[in-house]
């Protein structure tokens, strides 16, 4: 190997460190994983609601009320018995979801314990636990809206 091919090459490896060490400093040190960093707000471009104006009769002190989409309700329903529009009144229960109800009753015979409602689709657990008190396999249907 000659002078200037040893020349040439540590030129070509110093040549290519160099250009790392320059990405290196024009990045400031920072570092992202992501191939693409999001865009930076500033922070005059980021606006907030405007607050309404007390209304008569507003109480400072009172909170506002929650709004819930739990369906309130009371009593219990059968579910070998019950029709779609019973169904329909349980929370998460809504056509689609009663109509499997009533498809997979038919299919199998009824339901022998109230836990077979997870073998239908769209009943995991938590949607099972958050029903379970208003569920019952025998005696009349007494699901009534709050």
């Amino acid at each position: 190997m000659t002078l200037s091919n040893l020349n040439s090459k540590l030129t070509r490896r110093l040549a290519s460190f160099a250009g790392i060490a320059m990405l290196v400093a024009a990045m400031g040190g920072t570092w992202s994983r992501s191939a693409v960093a999001a865009p930076q707000v500033p922070p005059q471009a980021v606006t907030k609601p405007a607050a309404t104006a007390p209304q008569p009769g507003d109480e400072p002190d009172e909170a506002p009320a929650k709004k819930s989409n739990h369906k309130q309700v009371t009593g219990k329903l059968n579910l070998n018995t019950a029709n779609e529009e019973q169904l329909m009144l349980l929370p998460t229960v809504g056509a689609s979801k009663a109509e499997r109800i009533i498809a997979w009753r038919q299919k199998n015979g009824g339901f022998k314990r109230t836990a077979d409602l997870r073998r239908v689709k769209g009943f995991g657990y938590k949607t099972f636990k958050k029903l379970e008190a208003f569920l019952d396999i025998k005696g009349d249907t007494t699901l009534a809206a709050k």
